[in-house]
This record gives structure tokens, sequence and C-alpha cells, in this order.
């Protein structure tokens, strides 16, 4: 028990000390996640009370990329490391910006602060910033027939382009978001979710199936149609794609689905991009 209270007291003196005449880091600006091919400059806020800097340095994953140490000439450097591309103009003790980010920026990034003796104190803070790579299209509907019977199986399959992470799919029809029940459905509609794609770039693709039978039920009463939509969004990013299929009677005048005469289809691709900027900046 003694020990343990010399302990916690010589601790709490130590804190006091350092709170009285040390080092601080304020603060350590590094966004959770960035796009790829854009820049960022990363902040690291400290108050040196009455200490002298010797040096700022910073790290990703534990591999040193930049240091600003005030005695050298010039007081910035950079060091070599996948992933990472230093602007050393907007670079300084208290941040440091790096150009076009990839896929290998992500990573954990860490903040050291040093002081000059007597003290050599050091503060350190770090935090994770990940990459992320936008599809580049909407996702694609496919597997649609020109013409359907009453009864007939539809078979579609939603396809999102390569992306980093992986899109998430989402089924509507009619403007209803399909969601599986895990009950048994003689006409559908089924999901069948097939398993993520790495293409050579590391990015993600994915595939979620449509099954359902071409029926009465499903076929708008009015405009003698049935509209079948795939959306591709992206967590946080706020960012949403979509591909709409349209199902047409050919028999407008009547409000039942035709039996041996054919329906039409037309495909329409809308794609629409909401990126919530304030927060990809952050």
């Amino acid at each position: 028990m003694a020990a343990e209270f010399v302990a916690t007291v010589f601790l709490a003196l130590l804190a006091l000390l350092h709170t009285v005449c040390g080092l601080k880091l304020l603060m350590l600006r590094v966004p959770s996640q960035k796009l790829r091919a854009h820049d960022v400059t990363l902040k690291c806020m400290y108050d040196l009370e009455n200490s002298t800097l010797y040096s700022i340095q910073w790290y990703k994953d534990g591999s040193m990329f930049y240091r600003f140490v005030p005695a050298d000439e010039p007081p910035g450097q950079m060091f070599p490391l996948p992933g990472v591309s230093v602007d050393l103009q907007h670079s300084s003790d208290s941040q440091v910006t790096l150009r076009l980010l990839d896929l290998e920026s992500s990573g954990t990034y860490r903040c050291e602060v040093s002081s000059e003796a007597p003290k050599f104190l050091t503060e350190v803070a770090e935090a994770y910033m990940n990459i992320m790579a936008l599809p580049k299209d909407a996702p694609k509907i496919t597997g649609m027939r020109l013409k359907y019977n009453e009864g007939d199986p539809i078979n579609l399959n939603c396809t999102s382009s390569p992306s980093k992470p992986v899109a998430v799919l989402t089924w509507f029809i009619n403007g209803n978001q399909i969601i599986p029940t895990g009950k048994d459905s003689k006409d559908g509609p089924f999901l069948t979710q097939y398993r993520p794609v790495v293409d050579d770039e590391g990015l993600e693709y994915v595939t979620l199936g449509l099954r359902m039978a071409a029926k009465k039920k499903f076929f708008n009463t009015l405009l003698h149609s049935m509209k079948v939509k795939c959306t591709a969004s992206m967590g946080q990013l706020m960012w949403h794609v979509k591909h709409e299929a349209r199902i047409q009677s050919a028999n407008t005048a009547s409000s039942q689905i035709p039996g041996p005469e054919k329906c039409h289809v037309w495909l329409v691709s809308v794609v629409t991009f909401f990126i919530a900027h304030k927060l990809l900046d952050s």
C-alpha cells in the first residue's frame, strides 16, 4: 500500500509539473476520411509555455515522412514514403500538407512535438485517416429482357462500379425499397447478395441480384407499368447514384398484365452525385 501511495504521489507531481511548466499538445487535426486524388492539410497545434521548440516530427504507420527543426536550414525536410507526397511550401511547424492522396495514403498519422534542453519534453498524438475512391459510373442493371409474359421470371442483377470501400446496393420496386424479410413468397421479390470482387487497383465492386415473377400485383394499374431502381451509396460520404428501368405494358387500355401479349422495356440511367464537401474537408 505504501509503495502504491508513493507511486501515485510521484505521478501526480509529474503531472502537476508538466501542467505548470511543460509542453502542451493542444490539437491534432487529421480528417477521418478523404477522397483519392485530393490534397489534405494535417494540423498539430501546441503550446510551448516556457520551453523552446526542438522539433516537430510526423509519422505514418510508424515511419517518419516530415520533420521541422527550427535550427536546421531549411527547417522543414521530407522523407520518401509510399502514399505520402509532402508539399513543403505549404508545410510548417504547425501543419503538413499532403498532395494527391491515393489508396496507400490510408493509415495512422502521428505528430510528435519535442522541446529543447533542459526539459526535453515530448508530446504525441495520432489519428487514422482513410482514403476513399468514388465509383466513376452509376451501378448497372443487367439481365433485362425486351418482353415478358404473365408469370415470366424476372432475373436482374445490379453491379456497382469499382470503389473503395465497396458501395452498398439497394433495390426498389415502384419506389418501395426491397428489404429481405426471411418469409417465403412464391412470386418474390428475392435478393441475392454476391461477394465483393477486388480489381487490379485494389478497388471493389459488388452485385446484388433481384428475382421475381412478372405478376399483376407488381404493376401500377394507372400507368400500366412497373419501375425497378438500383441505388449505390457510400455511407458518411452522402454519395448516391442510381440506375432505373421501367417495364411498360403494351396494352395501355387494360389494367391487366398481358398474357400472350408482350411487354416492352425502356431503360434509363440517371446519375446524381451528392458529395458532402463540408464533411470531406473537415
